[in-house]
């Protein structure tokens, strides 16, 4: 490697350089246009047109609604799903980003409707001040549900009162303006609707009307998912794409260098005069005083990557880094730098089972199924014993499964997982992901 290495030589921080979000109120055109994006609007245009089918008699005009409904509410829980980590464009769409498991997500969010209305109309039935409490409650509720959906697709979580308070809390006042916005686009619907209906021509009308429903939710799906990657560190997101900068703030100038900038700076110039030794030394002691700051182990890291692996200091660091970065909410960065490990010490593995899980839980997180199941390859040989091996079989089936689509490969892990742990909720969790695989097999 040449001693001059970008990383170094920029004297920048990523941490550092990341921009701020900004708030949603400033992004509220985004959201409008969002629909008119090529993807979304060829889905919206299909599903408008496929409401013809609507004029087809018997029994299949039920089967039409709940087509329409699933393919626009579906499509709504992708929109919002991906927003939330930061994908904010449908042409960054891909089948790697897609999760099935949002397919089920209006079904358990109509379960959620179903509870509420239950709950609605039993204390309505004892006081009507109690029943429009219980409507008020209700609403503002509705947005948090769906974003605990979203995180994990649980419906016992969408109906925890201490998850969506956790959410709404996290978000913080916010989450009160959320909710105005919301509730101006329902009320705006069926302005728009009037103010349309008029004008088009009577062949048209289902179709349009359809077109305005699906377009005014996924306007509010676009708005809920970005919420979520405004405020993902209080939310415990994992981005998949970082923030972009906002015009104003990529033009202006930082008149104050930063003190990790200022190290990078010297780290590099150090190195770029050949003089590694002393890089050495000055970024591992600012990394031995700044045990748990990031800057500092970055650079160390960037450093070593510069050394010579035989030393032992590389994989030595790796072991505190990664688990540091994971711990900091930076998954994709301890992939990264997993990665960059790898790449140097071909057989470098994480030696605590518990950080070997959580870099594999990151690896899930952003949807690599082959990489997680790579990091938790052998993991029960290594790791004989620990509290950690029935998790990561449920994280190998899981990825074989919902990433690979390979349940017949998944159900040899869970028969051994079955065998040796018959009692642990991973073991349960895992014979409901295999649910189809293993009433084929009972069968």
């Amino acid at each position: 490697m040449s001693p001059r290495s970008p990383a170094l030589a920029t004297g920048r921080d990523a941490e550092d350089e990341r921009p701020a979000i900004a708030p949603f109120w400033h992004r509220l055109n985004s959201f409008f246009l969002f629909p008119f994006q090529m993807e979304p609007l060829i889905y919206a245009a299909l599903l408008a047109l496929a409401s013809y089918l609507l004029f087809l008699p018997g029994i299949i005009t039920i089967f039409v609604v709940l087509g329409l409904v699933l393919g626009a509410s579906r499509y709504a829980f992708k929109v919002a799903a991906l927003a939330s980590r930061g994908v904010l464009h449908s042409r960054d769409y891909t089948a790697a980003l897609t999760d099935p498991d949002w397919k089920v997500l209006p079904w358990k969010f109509f379960g959620v409707l179903v509870v509420h209305g239950l709950l609605i109309g039993f204390l309505d039935r004892q006081s009507e001040g109690l029943g429009i409490i219980a409507r008020l409650v209700s609403s503002l509720l509705l947005p948090a549900t769906l974003m605990v959906l979203i995180q994990s697709f649980s419906l016992r979580a969408a109906l925890s009162p201490f998850e969506l308070l956790a959410t709404m809390t996290g978000i913080g006042a916010q989450y009160l303006l959320l909710c105005l916005f919301l509730f101006l686009l329902m009320e705006g619907f069926p302005q728009a609707l009037g103010l349309l209906l008029p004008i088009t021509p009577r062949w048209l009308l289902l179709p349009v009307g359809v077109f305005a429903v699906v377009y005014f939710l996924w306007v509010m799906a676009a708005l809920i998912g970005y919420v979520m990657f405004q405020h993902h560190g209080a939310l415990e997101i994992d981005l998949l794409r970082e923030p972009e900068p906002e015009p104003d703030a990529a033009t202006a100038a930082r008149p104050v260098k930063t003190e990790a900038q200022v190290r990078d700076a010297e780290i590099s110039a150090l190195v770029q005069k050949g003089d590694l030794k002393e890089a050495l030394s000055q970024a591992r002691e600012w990394a031995r005083v700044g045990f748990d700051s990031l800057p500092d182990q970055r650079r160390y890291h960037r450093a070593l990557l510069l050394d010579d692996p035989a030393s032992g200091r590389l994989r030595d660091h790796g072991q505190r880094f990664i688990p540091l970065l994971v711990a900091q909410k930076h998954g994709p960065e301890a992939l990264q730098t997993h990665a960059a490990l790898v790449a140097k010490l071909p057989d470098f593995t994480l030696e605590k089972p518990e950080h070997a899980l959580g870099l594999a839980e990151q690896a899930w997180k952003a949807l690599d199924a082959e990489q997680t199941i790579a990091l938790l390859r052998g993991f029960d040989r290594r790791f004989a014993g620990t509290p950690q091996v029935p998790q990561a079989y449920e994280l190998i089936i899981r990825a074989l499964k919902q990433g690979l689509a390979r349940g017949d490969k998944a159900l040899p892990v869970y028969q051994a997982l079955q065998r040796r742990y018959p009692d642990h909720p991973s073991t349960q969790e895992a014979a409901w992901v295999l649910r189809d695989e293993l009433g084929k097999a009972g069968a």
